[in-house]
């Protein structure tokens, strides 16, 4: 119980980061440098306004210095941080995977945000949880002495990247656009890393299923089609894949009488 408060408090603080990543990386500027500060007023923000989620309530979502709404979403995504923290705990315990998988999720996080507020999955991140990816997937084929928790991560990340680099160019050969963006290309290549191959599938398949059925609600509500961002289906789908993918395909299997 104590490991599982200690591992979603550390989310919780996580998330406090990525929300510099995310409003900062788009924008080109240091997650770094200058400190935290009012995105109205550009105050610079006290340790006490720092506080992840309870400087949010204490404040009553309003900077201290200039009274502007903080967006609520900021505290959000602390604390869904610290869910999808405290539910790979769960899964993993206190292990490499834990912090493989922490990581994967907070690349999630930001590429999906991002990509819902501009369009757009940037590819120095993607690339840096790719590497990071390798790196872990190295380690873990070191610690277990098993070389095949290195190689099917890059055979799935190779199967996965080449299963969308052709639909894109068919999509544009065939729909005179776009059907996706490359940057969903290379995300699924990222993914593929840190999931099996069969997982990645199911991603795939997921992701789909969630685009289709938020494209037919938009159509619904709107009255006309319009584009929309797939990496953070993607996304949704890579989490659900991770934490319940395997129950899904046992239930696939044990329904198709396989």
């Amino acid at each position: 119980m104590f490991n599982s408060v200690v591992v979603i408090l550390f989310g919780i603080i996580i998330g406090s980061f990525l929300n510099v990543c995310i409003y900062r990386i788009p924008k080109g500027e240091s997650i770094v440098y200058p400190g935290s500060h009012c995105m109205t007023c550009k105050h610079p923000l006290n340790r006490l306004d720092l506080v992840p989620v309870l400087s949010f309530l204490f404040l009553k979502g309003r900077c201290r210095y200039c009274n502007q709404k903080i967006p609520s979403r900021y505290m959000a995504i602390e604390l869904l941080t610290g869910l999808l923290y405290g539910v790979v705990y769960l899964k993993f315990g206190l292990s490499l995977e834990l912090i493989m998988y922490a990581t994967f999720i907070a690349l999630l996080i930001v590429l999906t945000m991002i990509d819902s507020d501009h369009m757009l999955l940037p590819t120095k991140i993607i690339l840096f949880g790719a590497g990071l990816g390798i790196v872990f997937r190295s380690v873990q084929a070191v610690l277990y002495h098993d070389v095949r928790f290195f190689i099917y991560p890059i055979v799935a990340a190779f199967i996965g990247y080449g299963l969308f680099y052709v639909t894109f160019y068919l999509a544009k050969l065939l729909l005179k656009k776009e059907g996706l963006g490359f940057g969903d290309v290379r995300l699924i290549g990222m993914l593929a890393i840190y999931l099996s191959v069969r997982l990645t599938f199911l991603t795939i398949f997921l992701a789909s299923i969630l685009a289709s059925l938020y494209g037919l609600v938009l159509l619904y509500i709107k009255k006309k089609s319009e584009p929309f961002p797939f990496g953070p289906f993607i996304n949704m789908g890579a989490i659900i894949a991770l934490f319940y993918g395997e129950s899904i395909l046992i239930w696939y299997l044990r329904l198709a009488g396989l």
